[in-house]
Parts: structure tokens; sequence; C-alpha cells
């Protein structure tokens, strides 16, 4: 489904990516992981079109390096960014609303919400309130919330359990396992490192901006090389 050769990219002066080659199959969680400053969060930025690249990306055999974030979006792939970045003085509803706004025109474009309040009942018991009221872990919730309202077929998530209470985060790592499987590709980028491992199928470890090693995930959380020289575990 995604294929990136070659990517190099530039943020804030610094050279964050450096020839970074990766695959996602459909139907996978794909975690990418490494230390603070690894060029993770580039990664994801890169492939939704907020900076500039050179080398290669494709999506479904579609070129979308260079193309316009809205139009990627329009594809079928989504970023839940670090930090959430909902619009916090809107209503739940209304954030709900606007994650579907991309799809306007559409007679089925509001149906994904029985989907969110499936995975996320807290939500629909707080459709009135402003965003800013929410705690850390509601907030993830309705910013996944948000982008499912798109009809991803490719959902990116970077650290979705940062600033959460540990009794939420398993809620969220277990939402993100059945986003998957109905149907939704996800790329993950998880500061959490063993819970992510444990969820996807394969991981790419990076290192100042480069790919030092890729494989099955549960191969990588068993090697204890790996995790010292690399993870920081």
């Amino acid at each position: 489904m995604l294929r990136l050769e070659g990517v190099a990219a530039s943020y804030r002066g610094l050279k964050a990516l450096q020839g970074v080659s990766i695959t996602v199959a459909r139907g996978e969680i794909v975690a990418v992981v490494g230390a603070n400053g690894a060029g993770k969060s580039t990664l994801l930025k890169a492939i939704a079109g907020l900076v500039a690249t050179t080398g290669a990306i494709e999506f479904d055999g579609t070129p979308i390096a260079g193309m316009a974030p809205h139009r990627i979006a329009r594809l079928g792939i989504n970023l839940v960014p670090e930090g959430r970045r909902l619009f916090p003085r809107l209503s739940v509803q209304d954030n709900l609303r606007l994650g579907a706004y991309a799809r306007r025109g559409e007679t089925d474009r509001m149906k994904p919400l029985d989907l969110v309040f499936a995975l996320f009942p807290r939500l629909s018991e707080r459709l009135a309130q402003r965003a800013e009221t929410l705690s850390g872990g509601e907030q993830q919730m309705l910013a996944i919330g948000r982008a499912l309202m798109t009809q991803p077929r490719l959902l990116m998530l970077d650290e979705p359990s940062q600033g959460i209470m540990p009794r939420l985060v398993d809620d969220i790592l277990a939402a993100i396992t059945r986003i998957r499987d109905l149907g939704v590709t996800i790329l993950l980028v998880e500061q959490r490192l063993a819970e992510s491992l444990a969820i996807a199928d394969r991981a790419y470890v990076l290192q100042t901006g480069r790919v030092v090693m890729e494989g099955r995930a549960a191969d990588i959380a068993a090697d204890d090389g790996v995790r010292r020289a690399y993870l920081g575990m």
C-alpha cells in the first residue's frame, strides 16, 4: 500500500531523514521506533506532505511526494499528529463533524460516527462538551475519532499515548488493534516501545534519520542487543 524509497528531509535546518526506505502492506500495523530525535515524527509528516522531501513516496502505486497535503488526505491517508491538534473551543460533536468535512457532499459522510462511538463510547456521552475540557485520554480518543471520520485507508498515529493516564493507554492501544481489524492499515509511532511492538506486525528502527533495522516486531522486541543499542530499553 505504501512505499518509500530513499526519502530524505530536513526540518528546521537539520537533516531529519536520510535515505529512508520502508513499505507498509495493506492490513498491517507497522511500528516506527527509535530514540527521541530519530526522525519518527518527520517521517509521518513527510508521508502526509507536511515537509519537503526528496526520494520516492508512493501510495497504492500513485506518487505522492510533493503532492499537497489535502490531496494526500483525499487519497485516504490521515495523520493524527503528536499533541492531537484539536479545535479546543469547539465541541466534541463539531470536531467530529469537521473530520467529515473533506467528504462534504457525500450522503454517507457521517456514517463513521457509529464506528467512532463503538470504539470510544465516552465521546458519545460528551458531544456537547468543548474539546479543551476533556481529559488527555479523551482528547486522544477524539483526535483518532476525527481522523476516522475521513474514512482513511491508512491511519498514521504519532505518539497516541502521550499525556494519557496509564489506565487509558491500554484502551487506546486496544482501539488501534480493532481499527486495523476493521480494515484500516496503521503506521504507528509510539513512545511506549514494548506496547507498540506487542501490537505491531512489523517494525522499523530509526536512528538519526536512518533505518538501522527492520523485521517482525516480535523479533525486534525480543532482541536484547537491539533494545539496548537503539531503543534505550
